[in-house]
């Protein structure tokens, strides 16, 4: 897919929730002439069993975004005290022990100068892999993956809708899953419905070049990304959180069990041994 650098280059990204996408978000704006915005848009507002509607939807907000940086300096993003943080969840727990969302949407400067041709990148999870099967033919999409038993580990940390089993962005957007979702009881299961709905989207649509591992990101530094997204980024001072202590190493050995009994689409990235390990390692960070 070329690249008009009169208009830029649009990157459109998304990915399992707390798999390191807001991350991710923050390295490409330490880049020059790229910004990347964090859950910009108003998702709930897209049109539903409309998803061609709904994609060019997407492309007018990044063309008013593109607009609004070029001639103001400003633009819509989730942020934390005007800056797209690392991380949007507090580290300190609330009352009921978990850790709540700091971030807020509004307009954010950018503080940098940019090209006519610079790059825009615009991060939503849900919402976007919804719409995978359009996103694809209009944009380069790229996905953030993570390792899923780490994942349920922060899910189960944080005060989110998907901490009660519930994804509001993509049930909307997808009846399927509202339906799977709504049909089922079990707080755990209804998380591994929607980690599989994300891993399968991802390997059904997105080429394996597409997609990165957090894994890798922290590995490397923040090479895989800019690897990925062929895109001179700096190199950053990363360290995995698979580990946390934030995170229930007593209760991860329960959801090993689950993920493996149930097996599932992240098993194409994320085998046996690869979940085994990520237990074995909250049991030592206990």
């Amino acid at each position: 897919m070329g690249i008009d650098v009169s208009t830029g280059r649009d990157i459109v990204l998304t990915g399992v929730p707390r798999s390191g996408t807001t991350l991710s978000c923050r390295l490409l704006n330490d880049a020059a002439d790229v910004v990347a915005l964090f859950e910009p848009m108003q998702v709930e507002l897209l049109p539903k069993h409309a998803p061609v509607a709904a994609v060019a939807q997407i492309h007018e907000f990044l063309a008013q975004s593109r607009s609004q940086l070029r001639h103001e300096g400003r633009c819509w993003s989730q942020h934390v005290d005007g800056q797209v943080p690392d991380n949007p969840v507090s580290s300190e727990r609330a009352q009921d022990g978990s850790r709540t969302h700091q971030a807020i949407r509004g307009q954010i400067r950018i503080n940098k100068p940019l090209s006519p041709g610079f790059t825009l990148a615009i991060k939503h999870n849900a919402a976007f892999t919804a719409l995978l099967p359009e996103l694809v033919k209009r944009y380069q999409v790229y996905g953030i993956i993570r390792n899923p038993l780490a994942v349920l580990g922060s899910w189960h940390s944080v005060s989110l809708p998907v901490s009660q089993g519930r994804l509001p962005a993509g049930e909307r957007l997808c009846p399927r899953l509202q339906a799977q979702l709504a049909g089922e009881p079990d707080l755990l299961a209804r998380q591994l419905i929607i980690l599989d709905w994300f891993f399968g989207h991802f390997a059904e649509h997105l080429p394996a070049a597409h997609v990165s591992r957090y894994e890798q990101l922290v590995q490397s530094h923040g090479r895989s990304l800019a690897a990925m997204l062929d895109l001179p980024l700096p190199v950053r001072d990363l360290q995995s959180r698979n580990s946390s202590r934030l995170y229930n190493a007593e209760a991860s050995q329960y959801w090993a069990q689950r993920l493996l009994a149930r097996g599932g689409a992240w098993s194409h990235w994320y085998g046996r041994e690869a979940i085994l390990a990520a237990a074995a390692a909250l049991a030592g960070s206990s």
